[in-house]
């Protein structure tokens, strides 16, 4: 086998096994969810395939397979060209939030009802296994954010309906002005969910 074949064809198994574990990683985000009707689609349609190949490119190299008439070398370039358009398929077919970028779904911004904070919930990687959850503030009166973590039981939602206004839940004052109450809404699924949010402290725990 010469050596541009073996370059090409070692090169040609490298980029496919690596588009196929791209394309796993992100389908499943880091294994961090399950993979949805799409990404199954694609594994069958390209992933398989391009898993296939890379292995006979391999074959060829270790084997040092050299082509022995016409037929051999248009097959062998057809199958270069195939693995490759299923190589580039496979990474663009891959979206990056939820795993390498974070993925946040937010409910409308609103005001406290004594008008001395902003507030929001922000959803992270929701329905996957490291989905998480946070309190936005933003204090009227001197403009001072800060995030909140919230231990909303992310893992047990199943769905998410999002219109142009989303209320997911209410931060109501308390006596004590360092005190809130957080309270999930039926808009959200778990209005079970309520906390104590210690907004000097930056920090809320479950209102039992």
């Amino acid at each position: 086998m010469n050596i541009v074949l073996r370059i090409l064809s070692i090169t040609l198994s490298i980029v496919g096994f690596s588009s196929f574990t791209w394309f796993l990683l992100g389908s499943t985000a880091y294994f961090q969810r399950g993979m949805d009707i799409i990404g199954t689609t694609y594994l069958w349609g390209g992933g398989v395939p391009i898993l296939l190949l890379s292995i006979l490119f391999l074959v060829f190299f270790i084997k040092k397979w050299i082509p022995t008439s016409t037929t051999d070398n248009v097959g062998f370039y057809a199958l270069a060209v195939l693995s490759v358009l299923l190589s580039v398929a496979l990474i663009q077919s891959v979206a990056t939030q939820g795993w390498s970028d974070e993925k946040v779904r937010s409910d409308t911004l609103k005001m406290t009802t004594d008008r001395a904070y902003e507030y929001q919930i922000n959803l992270i990687n929701l329905f996957q296994r490291n989905s998480r959850a946070e309190l936005y503030l933003k204090k009227l009166s001197t403009g001072e954010e800060q995030v909140i973590p919230i231990a909303i039981q992310t893992q047990e939602m199943n769905t998410l309906s999002m219109g142009k206004v989303n209320n997911w839940a209410r931060l109501e004052p308390t006596e004590d002005k360092k005190l809130y109450v957080l309270r999930m809404t039926e808009e959200l699924g778990i209005p079970e969910e309520n906390f104590i949010v210690h907004v000097e402290e930056g920090k809320a725990s479950r209102l039992e």
